[in-house]
Order: C-alpha cells, then structure tokens, then sequence
C-alpha cells in the first residue's frame, strides 16, 4: 500500500463524515434545538440589575 492508497482513503474519510455533518445538522429532528440555541440570545436577559444606586 503506497501513499496515494493512504490519501484516497484519508480523502473518501473526510468526504464520509462531511456528509454525515450535513445529515446531522440539516435533520429536521433537530431543527426545534438549533431554534431554541438561536432564541436563547435574544430571550437572556443578561443586564445587571441596577443596584449600586446610580
């Protein structure tokens, strides 16, 4: 098996887990998980709470 063999498989690896990525992300089932990651931002409420008395 010479390096060429070794990259064409390296090559078809990444490929594989690139599409597996995709599937992962792009799966419907996990569509309500990215929306409530993104909602998350704008639902903190993140400001101190003004108790120094300014």
């Amino acid at each position: 098996m010479d390096i060429n063999w070794a990259r064409s498989l390296f090559t078809i690896w990444v490929f594989v887990s690139f599409l597996l990525v995709l599937y992962i992300v792009l799966n419907k089932r996990n569509k309500q998980n990215y929306n409530d990651a993104a909602n998350s931002i704008m639902e903190d409420n993140d400001t101190p709470d003004d108790e120094s008395g300014r």
